[in-house]
């Protein structure tokens, strides 16, 4: 007899006939020793229980138990081919031990046969319930392979539904976020927008008031403390007065009875300049042309309008009332105090400035203090320099262990190790604004930064004229190519070139009238400094090929010309693409690419002596940094420059200065090298990391002589001289060449550098004696090699970002805005990161 599970028992001997007769027999409440009885006295047809039902009954579980199995890998979403070996496994190894499953025959009594009856029932209402199905389940819908498959695809078709819905709403929520983001970044614009408008208000009001000439001192001012006569009238109550007039004429009525003012007129005519005397323009008011009270005088209300003045200009702006204290006598009020002591009179100290513990976590931007007003920093008493160690940054300030990142941040860096390709190791964290000085990490973490971008941020971040320069210009026209004109290139050429002539470098003295030179050298636009540096070299091989052609008389295009040697330095970085990587002499860097471009000779920095054997009549081009970024801070040295350039004009040999990190003002001058004489001036500059503040640009400055090989087609770029490009350095230059700020960057920098020149007094086992660099291009060296990148780690655990320089130094490159307040955090920072590390 088929049972409905693939087993077959012998006909009469299953078990559902029994158990419906046995069931009937329940409803009639008999003891178990009665249905005993009465199973010996009447047996059903066959005695129960049977080994075969009890064979039956173990398999039937074995079947059940991989029923079970499957069902709960299908929910988990295996494939067929899975489930079916997991099932077929589980079965065979039930299959071993078939006795385990169900007792013995031997061991059973004739009455256990209700028993397991009623383990059958409840395991098929347990196989019900786990199925979903109707309460009347049997056992052969279990094995019905079309319902296992249609209840397959209907589990799958509900869970793709579940999935879809999912998905709907993450999408909902990410788009959501991005307009909130978008809304979020369009208020912080605007109030920035409006936070510049109240600060350019705040300075000319400022300006305007101290151009305005402090009033007079009136006649009676100048009487001493101890006069007796005549006392000023309003230094009388009116009490005192009507008693005055009363014992002068008896016969005379009393005035009318006036109304006493109330107190704030009192302290409105107290505080107004009118009540002086003079009004602000120096005249002197008659008493009886005195204004009410009651009308609020000019300055009051330009006090009330305007903001209050920082301390250092309200130290230098003049008295409120017009006149000084100590010189005049003190103001009384009703009766007469001439004999009491003068009242003392406390002096207000200006508010402290905001240092960046108190700006932490908020979106300050800071300009430099204005040359010419208020104190100066060489003036100001705050500029004094300590005298030990600080020891406010000996612990870390922030944790950047796992377990301190975001989810987006995690996500992030995770999306980055998939995709990027893995040429940096960057620390955990990902930055997400900054202003000024500061940046901002995704988790709120504020840092300063000491580095710039690698000295790319002139201006600092986020900086409102860049970013409306970019606004207004990528509205109009953000690409043309080099086959049009557009009008920012030819500015920013201009620009350049005048500002070298005015301000010295490329051969021009540093001179007022050397600025009437015209036509004196020309600008190749490039993307970057690696870019500029590529094409001044392709120039130079040019040049000299041409001079070797008309000194033998050959031809230029010839292939046996041997003016082709390049000469470069060690320590020197001059980019990463193949022929900047060939006069890059750093082992590290050209090791895993070798063999570079051939004819590459390498000296020392400022050794005289390998001038001669490494520039030969084979020379075409030698390129040096005037002052080393990469490589340590280390500047050449004068006298060296003068005898390179001295040697490059015997050979005929076109000289580059690769002023990419230290030109454009870091130095204090436009160029590294425009302070020196011109014979120590080069043939061809190349710029690029501060030109347009972080958006990408390069370019090569070169002169005339060396300019006029190249014609239509010998060079070009796509993206190079870009109206966005061109438009935001030509801001940018601007704002770098004015004055004031040049004045401003020195002083600050100078504060730097006396802070730095402390250190290795302090920490002689630690560092080397001297300060490398610049201006705003500054190395420290260490002793041990290993420190460098130790302290950079220490800094950045303490909220400041540093470079490391060379194999040994640290660098210094803030941006050139940077102001004293942050140049003492910094110095601070390093101060402590020294002192943990020396332990």
């Amino acid at each position: 007899m088929y049972n409905g599970i693939g087993l077959t028992t012998p006909r009469g001997s299953g078990t559902n006939g029994y158990v419906m007769r046995n069931l009937s027999t329940l409803r009639v409440h008999e003891t178990a020793a009665d249905r005993a009885a009465a199973w010996d006295v009447a047996p059903p047809k066959h005695r129960e229980p049977d080994e075969a039902i009890l064979e039956h009954e173990r398999k039937r579980k074995v079947e059940i138990k991989c029923l079970e199995l499957q069902l709960q890998l299908e929910d988990d979403g295996l494939d067929e081919a899975t489930i079916t070996t997991r099932v077929e496994e589980l079965r065979t190894t039930l299959n071993k031990d078939l006795a385990s499953l169900a007792p013995s025959v031997k061991k059973l009594k004739p009455s256990d046969t209700h028993g397991i009856a009623a383990a059958k029932k409840a395991e098929l209402d347990k196989m019900a319930r786990a199925l979903g199905t109707r309460s009347n389940y049997t056992e052969g819908e279990a094995f019905d392979r079309e319902k296992q498959e249609e209840n397959k695809m209907r589990r799958m078709v509900e869970r793709e539904e579940r999935d879809r819905k999912r998905e709907e709403e993450r999408s909902k929520v990410m788009e959501q976020k991005q307009k909130w983001e978008a809304e979020r970044r369009e208020r912080d614009r605007l109030r920035r927008r409006e936070e510049d408008r109240i600060r350019k208000e705040r300075e000319e009001t400022s300006r305007r008031k101290e151009r305005m000439p402090p009033p007079p001192v009136p006649a009676f001012r100048d009487r001493p403390r101890d006069y007796r006569g005549e006392r000023d009238r309003r230094s009388r109550s009116p009490r005192r007065e009507r008693d005055v007039r009363r014992r002068r004429s008896p016969s005379r009525s009393p005035p009318p009875r006036r109304r006493s003012p109330s107190p704030v007129q009192s302290k409105l005519r107290s505080r107004s300049p009118e009540r002086t005397g003079y009004r602000r323009s120096g005249s002197i008011t008659p008493p009886s042309r005195r204004s009410p009270p009651s009308i609020i005088p000019n300055r009051l209300r330009e006090h009330s309008e305007s903001p209050p003045r920082r301390g250092h200009e309200r130290s230098k702006s003049p008295p409120r009332r017009g006149r000084d204290r100590s010189e005049s006598p003190p103001r009384r009020r009703g009766r007469d105090r001439s004999d009491s002591p003068p009242r003392q009179v406390r002096e207000l100290s200006p508010p402290p400035r905001n240092g960046p513990e108190q700006d932490r976590g908020r979106n300050v931007s800071r300009s430099p203090r204005p040359i010419g007003r208020g104190r100066s920093a060489s003036s100001d008493s705050s500029m004094s320099l300590p005298t030990s160690p600080s020891t406010r940054y000996l612990k870390p300030t922030y944790d950047f262990s796992a377990h301190t990142q975001s989810s987006a941040t995690k996500s992030t860096i995770a999306l980055g190790d998939e995709y990027l390709l893995p040429v940096y190791a960057r620390p955990p964290f990902v930055l997400s604004h900054g202003r000024g000085s500061w940046v901002w990490d995704a988790e709120g973490r504020k840092f300063l930064d000491f580095s710039a971008g690698i000295a790319v941020n002139a201006l600092g971040h986020a900086d409102p004229g860049v970013s409306e320069v970019l606004q207004q210009q990528s509205s109009t026209l953000l690409h043309t190519s080099n086959v049009y004109y557009n009008k920012w290139a030819p500015k920013l050429a201009e620009l350049l070139v005048t500002l070298t002539q005015k301000e010295g470098g490329l051969g021009y003295a540093t001179s007022p009238s050397s600025s009437t030179a015209k036509n004196g050298a020309k600008v190749f636009f490039a993307n970057s400094g690696t870019e500029a540096n590529e094409g001044a070299l392709k120039i130079a091989r040019k040049v000299g090929k041409d001079r070797w052609a008309a000194t033998t008389g050959g031809k230029a295009d010839d292939p046996s010309c041997p003016k082709t040697h390049i000469v470069c330095f060690e320590n020197s970085f001059h980019g990463r693409s193949m022929g900047a990587l060939s006069v890059t002499s750093t082992e590290k860097y050209q090791l895993p690419f070798r063999p570079l471009i051939p004819g590459v000779s390498t000296g020392k920095l400022n050794d005289l002596d390998c001038l001669d054997r490494l520039i030969t009549d084979d020379t075409c081009v030698v390129i040096v940094e005037p002052i080393q970024g990469e490589g340590g801070a280390t500047a050449a040295t004068e006298k060296w420059l003068r005898a390179l350039r001295k040697r490059c004009d015997e050979t005929g040999t076109v000289l580059i200065y690769d002023e990419i990190q230290c030109g454009l003002y870091r130095t204090g001058n436009l160029w590294a090298h425009s302070a020196l004489p011109i014979d120590c001036h080069p043939d061809i500059i190349t710029m690029a990391k501060p030109l347009a503040n972080g958006y990408p640009i390069g370019a090569v400055l070169l002169r005339d002589s060396v300019a006029s090989t190249m014609t239509a087609g010998t060079h070009g770029t796509t993206f190079g001289g870009s109206p966005t490009a061109c438009a935001v350095g030509h801001h940018v230059l601007n704002r770098l060449s004015d004055r004031a700020f040049v004045a401003h960057m020195k002083e600050i920098s100078a504060h730097m550098n006396s802070r730095l020149e402390l250190l290795p007094e302090w920490f002689p086992a630690m560092l080397q004696p001297h300060v490398r660099g610049r201006g705003f291009i500054r190395g420290l060296g260490f002793i041990d090699a290993s420190h460098p990148g130790e302290v950079v780690q220490l800094a950045r655990e303490r909220g400041v970002f540093l470079l490391t320089a060379g194999k040994d130094a640290v660098r210094f490159v803030p941006s050139l805005n940077v102001t004293k307040e942050e140049v003492d955090v910094a110095m601070d920072v390093l101060e402590g990161c020294l002192s943990s590390l020396r332990g």
